[in-house]
């Protein structure tokens, strides 16, 4: 696949071949990495209505494609929580990050968890919105095949960012996110949303010292804030949660909201220990 680089774009080759594809914005000594959820991109428009409202004053946002998304190689092979969580250390490791804090949305939330338990010394604090939890999820292979179905055309697809949502994003943001889920295979689309469906490693997220916010949308009826505070916030010591007036797609919903939570979040982290 031809990937032409401009500025701020970047791409490294993962220890098993797979080309992975990011951009940064910023240069600051405080890497931020944010991680697309289910049909997004890192290289697409899906987070700049959050990054439009960060004050990116030192820091520096890496915005990545998952391994099979967006302008990442469209492998089939290494649809692993484990693969993926490889993978962004080695996007920071490129990106020359020592140490992170992450910003993970919906199924990212998933392989945020891991790499903040398996390497604890490298994830100063991780914002998990409407997040995936470690234990695996209850989705079946009908929903898999009905998403697929209704984010093919343009007009299904407003259908079905109205389930996710409590308030319909302008039609601009909207058509931001239907390009990115047209930006990646259907193969990556489904392997992607059956990881969550895989044995977990709830057991491991005791290693877990990374400063930990957990971030619900109050309508959202796929990650539910009692769930989320059950499966996640209790088993994560210090961890933390706020509700947020909106339904699951928080960066479409409120990305005002969503901007100034990341800011007070790595404010009160103070400055990087690496220094």
């Amino acid at each position: 696949m031809l990937n032409v680089l401009g500025a701020g774009e970047h791409s490294v080759k993962t220890s098993d071949g797979t080309s992975i594809f990011y951009r940064t914005i910023g240069e600051g000594p405080r890497t931020v990495l944010l991680l697309h959820g289910w049909g997004g991109t890192g290289s697409g428009a899906f987070w700049d209505p959050v990054v439009r409202q960060i004050d990116a004053r030192g820091l520096r946002l890496v915005l990545p494609d998952l391994r099979g998304h967006g302008r990442s190689d469209h492998t089939r092979q290494g649809f692993t929580t484990e693969r993926f969580a490889e993978d962004l250390f080695e996007v920071a490791d490129d990106a020359h990050a020592s140490e992170l804090v992450i910003v993970a949305y919906s199924m990212s939330g998933r392989w945020a968890q891991l790499m903040a338990c398996s390497q604890p010394e490298r994830v100063r604090g991780q914002i998990l919105v409407a997040p995936a939890p470690a234990a695996p999820l209850p989705l079946t292979e009908e929903i898999l095949d009905n998403w697929i179905s209704v984010t093919r055309a343009r007009d299904s697809f407003t259908g079905f960012v109205r389930q996710m949502v409590k308030e319909l994003p302008p039609a601009e943001i909207v058509d931001d996110y239907f390009a990115s889920v047209q930006a990646s295979p259907e193969h990556a689309l489904r392997e992607s949303f059956r990881m969550c469906t895989h044995p977990g490693f709830v057991d491991r997220l005791n290693a877990t010292r990374a400063a930990t916010l957990v971030v619900a949308g109050m309508h959202d009826s796929l990650m539910t804030p009692d769930s989320l505070r059950q499966e996640i916030v209790q088993r994560i010591s210090g961890a933390r949660l706020v509700v947020i007036d909106s339904g699951h797609e928080i960066p479409m919903e409120r990305p005002t909201e969503l901007a100034a939570v990341i800011e007070a979040f790595v404010a009160g982290l103070g400055a990087d220990s690496r220094q």
